[in-house]
This record gives C-alpha cells, sequence and structure tokens, in this order.
C-alpha cells in the first residue's frame, strides 16, 4: 500500500523507527489519545498508554516480550491485544493499528468521537483541561467538595457522561505518593447540573494532602469518563440503592438526573453512616424527595445514640436482613450496592443467600478509602 492510501484509510505518522529503538517503548499523542508505541523483535505495536485500572503511564513501565507491566500497580497487559495478563485491572486496553512506511511508523488512530459516553477501552485517554471553581470542606467530617468547571478551557469541549460514571483527575505537582500521581472518583454530580462534583475524604497521602490545598481557579486534568455502575434501562424495575458512607456519590448523581428528568422509575436508597453529621448530600437527597414522588430515603446511622441525636427518627444500626424486609414491598428490583469493602461483601452475602437476589440483578462499586 503506498503513501497516499495509507492516509486515505485513516494512518498518520507518529515517529521514525528509529525513535523507538528495539525493546524499547514511547508515549505518543496522536489526535488526543495517549497512545504508547513498542518495538519488540523489530515490530511496532500500540496500546492505550493509560492503565484502565488507575490511570498509570503504561510507556514507563516494563516490557517484557510482549507484556507491558504499568509503573504504578503491575498490571500487565498483552501489547498485541491490549488483554489483561496480571492484576489489578481487569479491563483491556485498546490497540491500535500500525504498519510501516519506509523509516515512519504509521498509525491508525480510534475512530469515533470522544464525547461518545458508552463504555469503551480508550475512553480514560480522552482528556479535558478543566477549573477548579468552589471547594467545601464539611463540617464535623474530613470529607472534601470540589466543584470543576463542565467546559474545557482551549478546545471549548463540554464533558458528557452518564449518572453514576467516575473519571481520572490529575492535579498535578503530587510526588513520591505510593499509589501514584492520579486518582480516580466518582462524579457525584448529575449530567443535568453545570459543574462536576467531586467529594473525597482527605488522608495523609502526597495525592489528598496536594488536593486539599488546591486554590480556586487552579487547572486540573480530567480523563474519561468510564464506568457501568449506571441506571438500567427498564424503568419499570424499581432501583434499591445500598450505600455505605463515601460510597453514596454515585447514588447523588443517579437520584438528582433522576429526579431532574422525571424518569418513571421508583428508587429506594439505604444509606448508612456512623451517625447523622456523617450524612452527605443529605440536604440534596431531601429537596429531591420532596419534588420526586417515586424516590424514598432511608437513612441508618450505626453509632449508639448520643444525648445531642435523640431527636433522630430514622433508621439505627447496620443495613441488614430486617431493614430491608421492612422496607421492600417487591423482589422483582434491581440492586446497587456502593461503599467499602467489607459493607460491600456483608451486602452481597444479605441478597444472595437470605433474599435469594439472583447475582445479574445485583450491581457493585467498590470504594478502597485511599
Amino acid at each position: 500500500m503506498d503513501w497516499f492510501n495509507l492516509k486515505n484509510e485513516g494512518f498518520v505518522k507518529v515517529a521514525k523507527k528509529s525513535d523507538i529503538p528495539l525493546s524499547n517503548m514511547k508515549e505518543l499523542q496522536v489526535n488526543g489519545q495517549s497512545v504508547c508505541v513498542a518495538n519488540i523483535d523489530g515490530k511496532y505495536f500500540a496500546i492505550n498508554n493509560i492503565c484502565s485500572h488507575e490511570g498509570g503511564p503504561l510507556a514507563d513501565g516494563k516490557l517484557q516480550g510482549y507484556e507491558v507491566e504499568c509503573p504504578w500497580h503491575q498490571s500487565k497487559f498483552d501489547m498485541r491485544t491490549g488483554e489483561v495478563k496480571a492484576p489489578p485491572a481487569v479491563e483491556q486496553q485498546a490497540t491500535y493499528e500500525v504498519t510501516i512506511f519506509g523509516e515512519d511508523v504509521m498509525l491508525k488512530p480510534s475512530s469515533g468521537s470522544p464525547q461518545v459516553r458508552e463504555e469503551s477501552k480508550d475512553a480514560a485517554s480522552v482528556v479535558y483541561t478543566l477549573v477548579l471553581k468552589e471547594r467545601q470542606a464539611i463540617q464535623g467530617t474530613d470529607v472534601l467538595s470540589i466543584k470543576i468547571s463542565k467546559q474545557e478551557i482551549e478546545e471549548r469541549r463540554m464533558l458528557e457522561y452518564t449518572a453514576g460514571q467516575y473519571a481520572f483527575l490529575d492535579i498535578g505537582n503530587v510526588y513520591n505518593d505510593p499509589k501514584g500521581p492520579v486518582r480516580h472518583f466518582t462524579i457525584a454530580s448529575s449530567p443535568t447540573e453545570e459543574f462536576i462534583l467531586i467529594s473525597t475524604r482527605i488522608r495523609d497521602s502526597p495525592y489528598k494532602k496536594r488536593l486539599d490545598s488546591l486554590e480556586i481557579g487552579t487547572e486540573v486534568k480530567l480523563r474519561g469518563p468510564l464506568g457501568k455502575f449506571t441506571l438500567h434501562e427498564d424503568y419499570s424495575k424499581p432501583a434499591i440503592f445500598l450505600s455505605g458512607g463515601i460510597g453514596v456519590t454515585p447514588f447523588r448523581s443517579m437520584i438528582k438526573y433522576a429526579t431532574d428528568r422525571n424518569l418513571p422509575i421508583r428508587i429506594i436508597m439505604f444509606d448508612s453512616n456512623r451517625n447523622e453529621q456523617n450524612i452527605l448530600f443529605k440536604t440534596d437527597f431531601d429537596d429531591c424527595a420532596k419534588i420526586n414522588k417515586n424516590l424514598r430515603i432511608i437513612y441508618t446511622i450505626s453509632e449508639e445514640e448520643q444525648p445531642e441525636d435523640k431527636m433522630w427518627n430514622g433508621e439505627r444500626g447496620r443495613i441488614d436482613v430486617a431493614m430491608l424486609k421492612r422496607h421492600l414491598d417487591s423482589a422483582d428490583v434491581e440492586f446497587y450496592i456502593c461503599g467499602p469493602p467489607a459493607m460491600l461483601k456483608a451486602m452481597q452475602e444479605i441478597l444472595e443467600q437470605n433474599l435469594r437476589i439472583p447475582v445479574e440483578r445485583i450491581k457493585v462499586e467498590e470504594f478502597t478509602g485511599y
């Protein structure tokens, strides 16, 4: 195939052969996509450079045969197919077609608009440069909420996503963090809102310290969005949300979206927290419940009763079989669980073993608390 035919097929020149020596890798930016190109035994292969686990740069990792190892958490991928060869990653990487024309390395970028919100192998390579608009430390807790602009600074692209999805946040100037300089967070805002909301617990790590010190007007980079922890499309089936602590963030997005769009879906959320003060987004949820006849929120707190909370009229204790049975009147529902690992395990056991809920009707999103 000659050069003109290659161009017509969508191939673009990305490097010279000499730029990528034998058994070496190089990160290249191709049509806004971060790509890792490797020279293996004189043949060239290309894979999405952004690790599907937590966004590590694969080109900075190790190349062993046809496998590339992420430098952050040692996930491994096959350069030829994108297949996961070693965890913690579970989602395979996108791969790209590569051809050689003379001394030129030519690559065929992914087609399609990056604004498509369906899950795709290379969605994490779509990068938006956004601006921090607001920040709020939630009083009496270790939670920080930040609001980020929705429209990119230079290209004026508008970030689009589905309620419940997450994105990688690169805040820059993070050094010596054992988990790397990037984190992924659920987008807690609804697509109907004019901002991106992220809420997280502040920890004593370089990344979280940097996040806690960000000033209004700071530019940040957001990759994605990704994730399939989203509302089912059959609105005739109620959605039951089981939330623990900071795990409530995707449910805020879904509830606000369902309310703003007047979706004909019944939603019941069980929201478990240590005490009333730690109930995140309570005002938002209560406001939605006032206007959304299909929404019901059951709050429960696990701490022993204190004198100052004697007026508490919600549930007490952790979510258990008895609590679920008190409030559920139908078995034909879809369950969504989000929270720390221990909570997820307990909820799955209750649903599968006690309530006999089929696995295919249970969606799970884990919050590791980093």
